[in-house]
């Protein structure tokens, strides 16, 4: 029976070394991973610009007119539209001004309207308490001839407030617009036209608009 052989020449140094280094498709071992990749170095920014030297960005959009002219019609078409939308806007404002101006018009015909309503009512008040007050002169209490005056004070402070005045007619020329004339008596009048000499009901305005003309008898 033979036995293996233990000369130390027969048996590598380093068996698992041997055993561990991977075999290439060579038979060699694998290259670096990392040697391959820096054999290719990248693109330079000079090759990327000589390679876009190539394309007329210009001449392609001039090789292609129906598309400029479908643009350039659809910007016309746009600015038609933005020009329909201020013009409806213009319209809008307009009519909105127009609308705010005749409410504010409306709105002060009708506070006139019911002031001078309110006057009218009360200057039959005002006719009673003149009359009361010209008969209280003749009484033997002087409290009633204040008492009514006072009344009536207060009455006419308020109308006047609303803007209420009583017309001035004794001794002007008679106007037709706010005097109307019951009496007439002889005279010259005034430069040869009738001159109011009595008021026999006076008359009152409110913001240059006759309530009443004055009830009056005139001369000439």
């Amino acid at each position: 029976m033979t036995h293996p052989s233990s000369d130390p020449a027969d048996t590598p140094e380093n068996p698992r070394d041997d055993a561990a280094a991977p075999i290439g498709a060579s038979g060699g071992p694998d290259p670096d991973p990392g040697a391959e990749a820096s054999e290719v170095p990248p693109a330079s920014d000079t090759e990327v610009e000589d390679a876009g030297d190539g394309l007329d960005i210009e001449a392609l959009a001039d090789s292609d007119p129906r598309s400029k002219g479908e643009l350039l019609a659809e910007l016309i078409a746009a600015e038609a539209k933005r020009d329909e939308y201020l013009d409806d806007l213009r319209r809008s404002h307009a009519d909105f001004e127009n609308y705010r101006r005749r409410v504010l018009r409306e709105g002060a015909m009708q506070r006139a309207a019911g002031k001078a309503e309110v006057a009218s009512a009360l200057l039959e008040v005002l006719d009673d308490l003149d009359r009361t007050l010209v008969a209280a002169e003749g009484s033997p209490d002087p409290d009633l001839h204040t008492g009514v005056r006072l009344v009536a004070s207060k009455l006419v402070d308020a109308l006047r407030q609303l803007g209420l005045e009583r017309i001035d007619a004794t001794g002007v020329a008679f106007d037709p617009e706010m005097h109307e004339a019951v009496q007439q008596q002889p005279g010259d009048g005034i430069d040869g036209e009738p001159m109011v000499v009595t008021v026999l009901r006076p008359g009152y305005r409110m913001d240059d608009r006759v309530l009443r003309a004055a009830m009056v008898a005139v001369q000439g």
